[in-house]
């Protein structure tokens, strides 16, 4: 408690330091500010999800989950993030995601390359482990269907080498996905097609669940804000998946951004 009141006590100092900094001398120390002049961005998420869905396998036993994350970003392309949210699959109670990477443009070709490592607070190294991704998309105009109307196509790459730590499997993800937006209306349709390969040479594919590999699909619908937070409904399959985790159903995710 007294860790918390000092901690508090620090917050509120600095907060009236800033306030009187931006009111009386005349600084300007928002985040636009900082962007502007050092190309730094700061950003803040947090959302809730009817259903926390990981590549057509359930990771919260098809129950509600929470989830913070916030990240940084610089102009050159560079940037770095965490995110954390609530599961109940198995007996693991929650996710621990850090990521960094760099993302460019090369013509009409967005690349994002990165490592996202996932991490399960309180369980053993077999759960802990890297995936690293290529991220590769575009946008193609269809002004001949309506004004303004594109779609935005793209190829997702990942490589997890021992998928859930040092004595598992290798696996290999490929996503292919499509969005646009329907015109004259502001919602959002995207589509995801995707696949989990899972390298099982020592005999213990995807920890005992006799599933060597998988595919899923998305189908998501986004209504932009609704009472101030982005909403939007998600159906979800995978039929190739052995087991509850990867039946298909409809989720509803709520979130907003700083």
């Amino acid at each position: 408690m007294k860790k918390f009141a000092v901690l508090l006590s620090s917050a509120l100092i600095a907060a009236g330091s800033i306030s009187y900094a931006t009111e009386n001398i005349g600084l300007d120390l928002s985040r636009e500010a900082l962007e502007k002049a050092t190309g730094i961005s700061l950003g803040y998420n947090a959302s809730w999800s009817s259903h926390y869905v990981w590549r057509g396998e359930s990771q919260s036993s098809k129950d509600m989950s929470p989830a913070i994350g916030a990240d940084l970003g610089h102009s050159s392309g560079f940037y770095t993030g965490v995110w954390t949210g609530a599961i109940t699959n198995s007996t693991i109670p929650s996710e621990f995601d850090w990521y960094f990477g760099y993302a460019t443009d090369f013509g009409p070709i967005s690349i994002d390359i990165g490592d996202l490592y996932y991490f399960y607070p309180g369980e053993s190294n077999e759960t802990q482990f890297n995936e690293y991704y290529l991220s590769l998309g575009t946008e193609i105009p269809l002004g001949m269907v309506a004004e303004d109307f594109s779609i935005s196509p793209y190829v997702y790459l990942a490589y997890a080498p021992k998928w859930f730590g040092p004595n598992t499997p290798d696996a290999f993800y490929t996503e292919l996905g499509v969005e646009g937006t329907i015109p004259g209306t502001g919602i959002s349709v995207s589509y995801t097609y995707g696949n989990i390969d899972i390298d099982d040479l020592d005999g213990d594919a995807e920890k005992g669940n006799d599933v060597d590999s998988w595919n899923y699909y998305y189908i998501s619908f986004g209504f932009g804000e609704v009472l101030g937070l982005d909403t939007s409904v998600t159906y979800h399959n995978a039929p190739g998946y052995k087991g509850d985790a990867g039946q298909d159903g409809v989720f509803i995710s709520l979130g907003h951004e700083w």
